[in-house]
C-alpha cells in the first residue's frame, strides 16, 4: 500500500512542480482535489487493504503479559499484515511521555497509511494517563466537571503532545438510571440539556486542538440496568423517549462538529424491529445518518465485549457492523478473523462496493483533513 501514499502525495507535490518552472504554462497539470485524491487511492486499494482501513486494534499486551511500551516485533507484523488503520491504546501501553511519544511515532512508521491513535481519557475513572507516569492535569468525573470546555482543551493539548489524535470522549449518555452499572459519573448529567451543553463545549474546545473526539455510546447507555461489557445489554425506551432525552446530547455533539460517534452495543426492543444491538443495526445507524444528520465516522463500542462475543464470532460481527453502517469495527476479539472475514466479504460483495467507499472516504477524508495525509 506504500504506492497508494505515493499517489496521494505525488498530487499534492503536482502543483508545485509547475511552479518552480518544471513545466510551461500549457503543461501545468492542476492540483488535484482532496476528493480526487482519496478516489484514486480507494481505486489502487485492494480488498485486503480496504478491510484494514475498517479496523482499529488494540496491542495491549507483549506475549509474556508484559504491558507493550515498546513497539513489538507482533504488533509491527500484524499492522503490516492487515493493513490496520487504527490503535487504540490503553494504560498498559504507557508509561512516560517520552515513552508514549517513541510509541506513537513507531506505530505510525509501521502503518502504510497513517494510523487514527485513539485512548479513552475521559477524566475520573477513565483515565489512561492517571494510570501511568505521564505527567498531566487531573481532570475529575464528568459529573463533577464545571467547566468542560476547559476539561477538553485540557485533554487535547495533553493527547496532541503524546502523538494521540482521538479521544473516544466525552461520554453523551445522560444518566437518568441511579442503578446503571456501567456510566454513573462518567455522564455529564441526569438531565438531557445540561449533557448536551457540557458535552457540546468538551468538543469544541477539543476538536480546536486537533484532536478528534468521540461521543458515545449511541443511542444512550444511560438508562440500562445492564453492563454491555459482560452481555447483551437493553434499553426499552420508544423511539419518541429517545429523542426527547438519550439523543439531545448526540445532536448537541453532531451540531458542534464531533468528529467519530461510537455506536453501542444496546439493544432497542422497542425503538427498532431487527433485534440487533446499534452496533450491527442498520435501523438505528439509520436513524443517526438520517435523522440525526451525522455525516461523520461512526465506530463500534469494543467489539471483544460479552454483547457481542457471546451470540457473534469476531468475523460474523464485523461483516454485521460494516453491513449496518458502521465505519470503524474497534477492538474484535480475534484481528485475524476479523480483517479475513472482512476481505472476504468485500470481495464476495457480501459488503456493497458503495458500502465501503463510503466508510473509505470518511475514513481518509478526516485523515487528510487532520493532516495525517501528505
Amino acid at each position: 500500500m506504500k504506492k497508494l501514499l505515493a499517489l496521494f502525495l505525488a498530487g499534492c507535490l503536482a502543483f508545485g512542480a509547475g511552479a518552480c518552472g518544471k513545466q510551461t504554462e500549457a503543461e501545468e497539470t492542476p492540483p488535484k482535489t482532496e476528493t480526487e485524491r482519496i478516489a484514486e487511492i480507494i481505486e489502487n486499494m485492494t480488498p485486503a487493504e480496504k478491510a484494514g482501513q475498517l479496523l482499529m486494534a488494540d496491542f495491549r499486551q507483549n506475549a509474556d503479559g508484559t504491558g507493550m511500551t515498546t513497539l513489538s516485533a507482533e504488533a509491527r507484523e500484524a499492522i503490516s499484515t492487515y493493513h490496520i488503520g487504527g490503535v487504540i491504546l490503553f494504560a498498559e501501553n504507557l508509561d512516560t511521555a517520552e515513552q508514549t511519544k517513541q510509541l506513537t511515532a513507531d506505530l505510525q512508521a509501521a502503518a502504510e497509511l497513517p494510523l487514527f491513535l485513539g485512548i479513552d481519557e475521559e477524566g475520573g475513572l477513565v483515565s489512561r494517563l492517571d494510570k501511568s507516569n505521564i505527567p498531566h492535569e487531573p481532570i475529575p468525573a464528568a459529573a463533577e466537571i464545571e467547566d468542560a470546555a476547559a476539561a477538553g482543551r485540557i485533554i487535547g493539548e495533553e493527547l496532541k503532545e503524546l502523538g494521540i489524535n482521538v479521544d473516544f470522549a466525552p461520554v453523551a449518555d445522560v444518566n437518568t438510571n441511579p442503578d446503571n452499572p456501567v456510566i454513573g459519573s462518567r455522564s455529564f448529567s441526569s438531565d438531557p440539556q445540561t449533557a448536551a451543553e457540557k458535552v457540546g463545549g468538551f468538543i469544541r474546545a477539543m476538536e480546536a486542538t486537533g484532536i478528534s473526539a468521540c461521543a458515545k455510546h449511541f443511542p444512550g447507555h444511560g438508562d440500562t440496568s445492564m453492563d454491555s461489557h459482560k452481555g447483551e445489554t437493553y434499553a426499552e425506551h420508544d423511539l419518541e423517549r429517545l429523542r426527547t432525552v438519550e439523543f439531545v446530547p448526540f445532536r448537541e455533539a453532531i451540531a458542534a462538529g464531533v468528529d467519530f460517534i461510537m455506536a453501542g452495543h444496546i439493544q432497542t426492543p422497542n425503538a427498532t424491529t431487527d433485534g440487533l444491538p446499534a452496533s450491527l443495526s442498520s435501523e438505528m445507524l439509520g436513524i443517526l445518518r438520517q435523522e440525526l444528520g451525522f455525516d461523520g465516522i461512526i465506530i463500534t463500542d469494543a467489539m471483544n465485549m460479552g454483547a457481542i462475543v457471546e451470540p457473534y464470532g469476531a468475523g460474523e460481527s464485523a461483516v454485521l457492523a460494516v453491513q449496518a453502517g458502521v465505519d470503524i469495527v474497534l477492538m474484535p476479539a480475534d484481528l485475524a478473523e476479523a480483517a479475513e472475514a472482512l476481505t472476504l466479504a468485500i470481495e464476495t460483495g457480501q459488503i456493497t462496493e458503495e458500502r465501503v467507499e463510503e466508510s473509505l472516504t470518511r475514513i481518509l477524508s478526516l485523515k487528510y483533513d487532520k493532516g495525517l495525509l501528505g
